[in-house]
């Protein structure tokens, strides 16, 4: 249940007014510009050892070369502030690490001499101030969001209790009754569907032309959750959606590069998967089935064979402790072995790594029927992981589907370098952990 929170007033009148999402970016700014003394220093001691002759050249130049990767970790940290700051500890390695592993394969490809010591260093400093500055006003900063409608509540609550969704991010909630209030929060929650009349009209525009930031429910729900509220879709959800538009071509030649080189590994697995599955039980071991993919087209979808021959002959939801997997398909699947096979498809341009998970046919026909905005899902390319998969698991029943929908319309909505990154980090977790398998 969510609570609002009476808070005095005197607290809340140091309180600078605006967006606190904004606020989040310039303290974050701030913080990377001030960790820029930290390079400075250790370039100094740096370059003192080397008179000393404690260190090369190289040594110096290497601390130097890693500003660029420090820099590049908050302009990707910035990217991903929309995301739940419950992903804290994830965004801020993974902000971290990619920079210099980029700046190391840089150096490795153009054989440029560099110091390990020193990249350590720059890569050990960056992770520390970033995680301190992260935690300091991002992570462990409780918003508070007014509304002036009580029924907004109502619709933010049916948004964060969907069945099988994650819990969300802390937030403080207050009814405000003055522009006084209103500016004291770090937003104002506005119920759109509220039939408008002249004083509320009056009164909203008086909070914008004061700089209060307002935000719809369905805009805090994703702040919160990392989903789509389905009441009704955000207005700028097809404009969100345009903006990535050029980041697909992005993603689609990642796609390739990353099973050109994920290929070494693949094939000799596959080869020892589809062994077992051939010892185990009669049959080939790969299975084919027709799912539904970009804009609504079919293809058929490769995977390694986790039940009996005709185990899946109808299409259906998978159970917990499925009785048609086989003892090798209950391993397989647990770590995900079975869909080595789906790296052809992503080669052939009908999957990706990342991105909602394909459906069968037949269910996506039923649910287009019954779930409000489901084809929407098929607006970006299906993929090996996505983020309900990480978020949620798998699910099993028609409203644990929906509860997906609201993350796979998320990811629709929000798709990015930053979000695609994170994705990765968590899907390494579940494949070492077998989270969410069924």
């Amino acid at each position: 249940m969510l609570k609002t929170n009476s808070l005095q007033r005197p607290a809340l009148a140091t309180r600078a007014a605006g967006s606190e999402t904004i606020r989040r970016a310039s303290r974050m700014l701030a913080w990377a510009l001030l960790g820029l003394l930290l390079f400075g220093l250790n370039t100094i001691l740096a370059e003192l050892a080397h008179n000393a002759g404690i260190v090369t050249h190289v040594f110096t130049r290497t601390l130097l070369w890693s500003v660029v990767p420090y820099l590049f970790a908050f302009v990707l940290l910035h990217r991903s502030l929309h995301l739940p700051a419950m992903e804290g500890n994830s965004l801020v390695g993974l902000a971290a690490t990619f920079p210099f592993v980029a700046l190391l394969f840089v150096f490795a490809s153009f054989h440029i001499e560099y110091s390990r010591g020193a990249l350590l260093l720059g890569y050990v400093t960056t992770l520390v101030w970033i995680w301190i500055g992260y935690r300091r006003y991002v992570q462990n900063y409780v918003p508070l969001f007014g509304y002036a409608d009580p029924q907004t509540l109502e619709q933010l609550e049916a948004i964060i209790t969907m069945p099988g969704a994650a819990p969300p991010s802390p937030t403080r909630f207050e009814q405000i009754g003055s522009l006084e209030d209103a500016r004291h929060c770090d937003g104002l929650m506005v119920d759109r569907s509220t039939t408008a009349d002249p004083e509320r009209t009056r009164q909203l525009a008086q909070y914008k032309l004061s700089h209060v930031r307002m935000y719809s429910v369905e805009r805090v729900g994703e702040m919160l959750t990392g989903r789509v509220g389905l009441a009704h879709i955000d207005e700028n959800f097809f404009d969100d959606y345009a903006a990535h538009y050029l980041y697909g071509y992005l993603k689609r030649a990642i796609d390739i590069l990353a099973v050109v080189c994920l290929a070494p590994l693949a094939v000799p697995i596959g080869l020892a998967v589809a062994f077992v599955i051939r010892l185990e039980t009669p049959g080939g071991a790969i299975f084919r089935q027709e799912r539904v993919g970009l804009f609504g087209k079919p293809f058929i979808m490769l995977k390694f064979r986790s039940m009996g021959v005709d185990a899946n002959a109808m299409a259906q939801f998978a159970a917990r402790r499925d009785p048609r997997v086989t003892k090798v398909g209950r391993i397989i699947r647990k770590y995900r072995l079975d869909e080595v096979p789906q790296l052809w498809n992503v080669l052939a341009g009908h999957m990706s790594l990342i991105g909602p998970r394909p459906e069968q046919a037949p269910m996506v026909e039923e649910f287009s029927e019954t779930i409000s905005y489901y084809p929407y899902r098929h607006l970006v390319r299906p993929g090996l992981s996505g983020w309900a998969q990480v978020q949620q698991g798998y699910v099993g029943t028609l409203e644990e589907t929906v509860t997906k929908l609201s993350y796979d319309l998320y990811y629709v909505k929000h798709c990015s370098f930053a979000l695609d990154l994170l994705i990765a980090v968590k899907t390494v977790r579940t494949l070492l952990t077998g989270y969410g398998a069924r």
